[in-house]
């Protein structure tokens, strides 16, 4: 059996038509994101899922749900579990549906253990149906382990491949929304193995009635081990570097931003690692070019010769430098500007939103920030 379906998060259409288009094209079934993180973590609740919901039902395909794990421990993984089966049945969904961990975010030691942890709990809560998805590294690599993940259904991701590396796939995301495999439905499109994803169970479900929880105390700082911050309300960019032990002029120009004054909720930021060879700084005040070749490890000289300044004891603030590599390298990096989006930015560069927002680790196409800088 490959019956194929497709998934969706917040940014993507969710009128009657295009779930009426999906169906046409051949999906029999969609798995919709509805949380991430826990209520005292990311607390992020999708606002379109409703509506997708009652439109994928009207043309009958058939619905899955998907929560994207941030957990940092096992009480964090039955947090957020609580956290996703809440939003799960204030949509009305009953014990039957496939309730997905998408677990594609390092955050954990034994994450093996934190997809236990959530699914289980999802289990307790009335939701017997759970499915663990990730990406074909995670699998091969030994992140997680496909056949030590109990009952739960595996799904895997891996784009321009022919073989999945593990011999008990359930389905296999094989298109990022750009064609491969066949696919022609332009957003993420799966072949389902064994009818899990795309055939009704037949026995009537309801909404389960089991309370959910209070949460369990668990240490939570937003921060994977992938080395990344998400931005809160409230923060500023020195107050992250300080919590890294960093600067905030070395984030600035780790992540791009011209004005370190400006940071929003929901920003992902690199919080380690080191400048590549494309690293875009901009100068702040205070800043002399000998300073910022001391921190990055090069010379006035290069920086001079790299950014065309004829004099080195003249920058400005704002001024953006190229801390290595030459001019023709330049071209490999953008600049956000006022009124851009990541689709239009991708059209102009003959490539697509996803591939972008793969190569800048963005979580939401939608949310792009002036000044902030990309990897083209």
């Amino acid at each position: 059996m490959r019956n194929l379906f497709v998934d969706l998060s917040d940014y993507q259409r969710s009128d009657l038509a295009f779930m009426q288009e999906l169906k046409d094209k051949g999906a029999m079934g969609v798995v919709i994101k509805v949380t991430e993180g826990s209520a005292d973590g990311s607390n992020w609740v999708s606002a379109t899922a409703g509506e997708k919901i009652r439109n994928a039902a009207k043309v009958g395909l058939v619905i899955s749900l998907y929560h994207f794990a941030r957990y940092t421990s096992e009480a964090d993984a039955r947090n957020e579990a609580n956290f996703f089966v809440q939003h799960a049945k204030a949509l009305g969904m009953d014990s039957n549906t496939l309730m997905v961990d998408d677990a594609e975010v390092k955050t954990m030691s034994d994450y093996n253990a934190g997809a236990m942890a959530f699914t289980d709990q999802v289990k307790k809560l009335g939701y017997q149906r759970t499915a663990v998805y990730s990406m074909k590294s995670f699998f091969t690599s030994g992140i997680l382990n496909s056949h030590g993940l109990g009952d739960n259904k595996i799904w895997i991701a891996g784009y321009g491949i022919t073989d999945l590396g593990i011999d008990n796939a359930d389905a296999w995301q094989a298109d990022d929304g750009q064609g491969y495999a066949g696919m022609k439905f332009g957003v993420d499109a799966s072949f389902d193995f064994n009818g899990c994803f795309t055939l009704e169970v037949d026995e009537k479900g309801s909404v389960p009635t089991i309370e959910v929880p209070k949460n369990e105390p668990a240490e939570h700082v937003n921060q994977s081990a992938t080395g990344t911050y998400i931005v809160q309300s409230g923060d500023t960019l020195s107050g992250i570097a300080s919590k890294f032990n960093t600067t905030y002029q070395a984030l600035a120009a780790l992540n791009g931003i011209a004005n370190p004054n400006v940071i929003m909720p929901g920003q992902v930021l690199k919080v380690t690692g080191q400048a590549d060879k494309q690293t875009v700084y901009y100068v702040q005040a205070g800043d002399t070019l000998s300073g910022i070749a001391s921190k990055f490890g090069t010379t006035v000289n290069s920086l001079a010769s790299t950014n065309g300044i004829s004099n080195p004891n003249i920058i400005y603030v704002g001024q953006k430098l190229v801390i290595s590599g030459s001019n023709e390298n330049q071209s490999s990096t953008y600049t956000i500007q006022s009124g851009d989006t990541l689709s239009g930015i991708a059209s102009a560069r003959g490539t697509t939103w996803q591939a972008l927002a793969a190569k800048n680790h963005i979580a939401n196409p939608n949310m792009i920030f002036v000044g902030q800088t990309i990897q083209l």
